[in-house]
């Protein structure tokens, strides 16, 4: 039986990319060897040089449209720098008429690259643009910072820049490490890497702190404030090696994670308390969930609550990944 014209021209398109079942495509076979005008067709459809053309005008328009943008974002980039000049070229000259000396017009500098970090760089750099505004934003803080800190007469600098650079590293330390180009070992383990910052610059700032407030003899200083230090960091890091090197699905982590935050949170006061007092108690023991309206019982009742909603809630998850990781 001879199949319709109109129907084998339904099914040309699907032929052409080869998305017909074999019988279908056999039928077209057997149809196009004896239809000419269908042949004819099926020679125009497969003739893609309109659609080669459209695709090169397409991306030949997506290209220069996107080179517009950049020379236009050059060009505000640029034309903001002359802006900034005349703040600074002004305090400049204020500087020396008044004082005869350059004091404040470099705080008025470094405050105004501050500025031009996050509004000028990213304007200019067409490639890794947040890198090269994180890092010009820091450093530009930074002598911001050691200028102010020059010209008051303060010996302020590291006990203001060290935290800063702790909260700028907590925030995107991760994301600088991940756009390095690392090698070996540090590969696989970038987030170690970034954990590892981030506790070098928390001990710092404890460290900076001691020495600003002239504590660098005082063991009333030192061994309170490192270990109580090394006792919180317990918990993120606990954390950390739980979720990324623990080998077993999402719930089981989720559930040990639970846990250890439950147990964590029921006896950080405990160990704050052991540093500072030299007294281990453990606040939970003087829980009474039948009392609360003591005010030391109903803290220990809390953390009581805090520990076995841990403890339930972690256990259920770790018992639920647990069964589907033994059915896969």
């Amino acid at each position: 039986m001879r199949i319709p014209c109109d129907i084998i021209l339904d099914l040309l398109p699907l032929y052409r990319d080869d998305a017909c079942n074999a019988n279908c495509k056999a039928i077209v076979e057997e149809h196009l060897t004896g239809c000419e005008s269908c042949k004819s067709v099926l020679k125009k459809i497969e003739d893609d040089t309109v659609e080669k053309r459209f695709k090169v005008e397409r991306d030949d328009i997506v290209y220069h449209h996107a080179q517009a943008v950049k020379k236009k974002s050059l060009a505000v980039g640029i034309s903001i720098a002359p802006i900034l000049a005349v703040p600074i070229l002004i305090s400049l000259i204020v500087n020396l008429a008044t004082g005869h000396a350059l004091d404040w017009f470099f705080i008025v500098l470094t405050a105004l690259a501050t500025l031009a970090s996050v509004t000028v760089v990213p304007l200019v750099f067409e490639k890794e643009k947040a890198l090269w505004t994180l890092g010009s934003f820091t450093v530009s803080l930074s002598l911001l910072l050691l200028t102010c800190s020059l010209y008051s007469g303060g010996d302020w600098f590291f006990v203001a820049v060290t935290p800063v650079l702790f909260g700028l590293s907590v925030l995107f330390a991760p994301y600088v490490i991940a756009k390095l180009p690392l090698t070996g070992f540090w590969t696989c383990h970038k987030g170690l890497l970034a954990m590892a910052a981030d506790t070098v610059l928390l001990y710092a700032v404890v460290v900076v702190s001691g020495l600003y407030g002239h504590n660098s003899s005082s063991t009333s200083y030192w061994h309170p404030a490192l270990a109580i230090t090394t006792a919180c960091l317990v918990f993120p890091w606990g954390l950390f090696l739980i979720i990324r090197y623990l080998k077993s699905n999402a719930l089981v982590k989720a559930g040990l994670s639970t846990v250890f935050g439950g147990l964590f949170l029921s006896v950080i006061e405990s160990i704050v308390c052991w540093v500072t007092e030299g007294v281990f108690r453990l606040q939970f023991m003087n829980a009474n969930l039948h009392v609360w309206y003591n005010g030391a019982v109903l803290n220990s009742n809390i953390y009581l609550v805090v520990m076995l909603a841990g403890c339930i809630v972690g256990g259920i998850l770790t018992a639920v990944g647990l069964s589907r990781q033994i059915k896969k």
